[in-house]
């Protein structure tokens, strides 16, 4: 008989835990709404604020290319009472480069920017626009084994854009084949 009074105790303070926090949850929905009107009618931070994250993914186009630049551009449009750091658009188009949801077309040069696109999108680049010199080098010498001077022709020779002096690109280019991995055998690179 004892058993039985202590599950009907056991049930009523099931339901009066359930009921206590079906409240709470009711009472800190309601203080959410509160707070986000409050905001929205003493001019604070508006309750339509974006993170930088949502924020640049909403002004990427979806059908064509576009820089940094049409990205701060559309940020600015967006709201131009925030301020926006170009540091926080580079890092988060990085951040989606490494998920797979955007992809470079052409590599920043000193007189031009980087070209993004969706993966999706239906646009074309050229096979080593987004190729660092290292990629270049690492695909030019899985052909046959070269000197220092034969990575360089075959790395320009591939379409390798620069604008580099002859010597610059050379110094670089070592500098590149010995930091990247790859052996030096009897005065020839190989990877």
């Amino acid at each position: 008989m004892s058993n039985e009074f202590n599950a009907l105790r056991q049930r009523a303070r099931d339901k009066r835990d359930k009921a206590i926090a079906e409240a709470r949850r009711e009472y800190e929905a309601q203080l959410v709404q509160i707070a986000a009107l409050e905001q929205d009618l003493l001019g604070k931070v508006s309750s339509r604020y974006k993170k930088i994250s949502a924020a640049i993914e909403s002004v990427i186009p979806r059908e064509s290319e576009f820089t940094t630049g049409y990205i701060l551009a559309g940020l600015e449009a967006l709201d131009p009472r925030r301020t926006w750091r170009k540091r926080s658009i580079d890092n988060h188009i990085s951040r989606l480069r490494e998920r797979g949801l955007i992809k470079r077309l052409k590599r920043a040069t000193v007189h031009e920017p980087a070209v993004y696109a969706r993966t999706e999108a239906p646009v074309k680049s050229a096979p080593l626009d987004d190729m660092t010199l290292l990629e270049v080098i690492g695909k030019v010498l899985g052909m046959r084994p070269m000197t220092t001077t034969e990575v360089c022709v075959a790395v320009l020779e591939a379409g390798y854009q620069t604008t580099m002096a002859k010597t610059a690109l050379r110094n670089h280019v070592t500098r590149q084949l010995s930091r990247g991995g790859f052996r030096c055998e009897g005065g020839k690179w190989c990877s």
